[in-house]
């Protein structure tokens, strides 16, 4: 066994094993967060490469689309990723679309042909309605943020232009989500509402939603132990909206963007050692691993 006294490195070689020990983990099921996950950072476009890695996952494997996103606006590109599938409409029943960053989860119902919710998590609108906190956070932040009134959160957006910059945008985006915080603190909300940070801008949820727990409502669903489930994403840190996603507590968690300081989530590692991001990760670590 390595031994060494230099924190960092200690957690290098715990990584290394516990990536290897991970990737022989017999996986029933697959979740994946979105945004830095299966696209590019603020892309939304899954590339090639990553649909034929999806779709080549055993048709035994349930699969979850895990985003901020309302099901409306997530549906056309679950086409697009089940459109590389050699039988489309089969593959749409191997995914479920956990929308609005856990505030419900739909199923694809092939009788109807369409997508039905298998769980909601309803606004707590006796804490206070969309529409109030909506104008608070317009009337202390000015023109200087969008929000968008959803079925299950609110979402803060910034100008069009600030996204052409992305380093930029994910400043302004953990700027705003702190600044919330203390907003929704100073209303006593600070334990209903959680302000959680995509880097391209942040999601207000009720305690009662997030990916983790969204994760724990699938595995009731499937009928399967979550410990069997592998979670990716990218978020992982404090106040970004992976960060109950990939904490360790549901599955076996991987980042593929930002890494923290304890074991979990286990970096993405290739056949040398070195740590892989983005997709191209992703596409990777769906390569390894081994499937029930």
């Amino acid at each position: 066994m390595t031994h060494t006294n230099n924190p960092k490195q200690a957690l290098k070689v715990a990584h290394q094993k516990a990536f290897e020990e991970a990737i022989a983990h017999p996986y029933k099921a697959v979740a994946f967060d979105v945004d830095g996950t299966l696209t590019h950072f603020a892309r939304f476009i899954v590339p090639h490469f990553m649909r034929e890695a999806l779709v080549a996952i055993p048709e035994r494997i349930p699969k979850a689309f895990c985003t901020g996103r309302p099901i409306n606006h997530i549906e056309s590109h679950l086409e697009h990723i089940c459109s590389a599938a050699t039988d489309p409409e089969k593959e749409k029943n191997r995914w479920v679309a956990i929308t609005e960053n856990g505030g419900s989860g739909y199923s694809y119902n092939p009788k109807k042909g369409d997508y039905e919710p298998f769980f909601k998590i309803p606004w707590p609108e006796k804490v206070i309605a969309r529409e109030a906190l909506e104008a608070f956070i317009k009337d202390k932040f000015g023109g200087h943020i969008d929000v968008v009134i959803r079925d299950h959160c609110l979402v803060t957006r910034y100008p069009t232009w600030t996204y052409f910059f992305p380093r930029l945008v994910q400043i302004v985006s953990r700027h705003i989500a702190s600044r919330l915080r203390t907003l929704l603190k100073k209303m006593d909300l600070g334990d209903e509402i959680l302000v959680e940070d995509s880097g391209i801008g942040n999601i207000l949820i009720p305690k009662e939603s997030g990916k983790g727990k969204a994760i724990k409502r699938w595995a009731d669903f499937l009928g399967i132990d979550p410990k069997d489930i592998l979670v990716i994403g990218d978020k992982p840190l404090s106040g970004e909206n992976d960060e109950e996603f990939l904490n360790g507590r549901v599955g076996v968690p991987f980042t593929v963007g930002s890494l923290t300081e304890n074991l979990h989530p286990l970096p993405v590692l290739d056949a040398r050692g070195r740590r892989l991001r983005g997709p191209s990760a992703t596409a990777y670590l769906l390569s390894k691993v081994k499937w029930a």
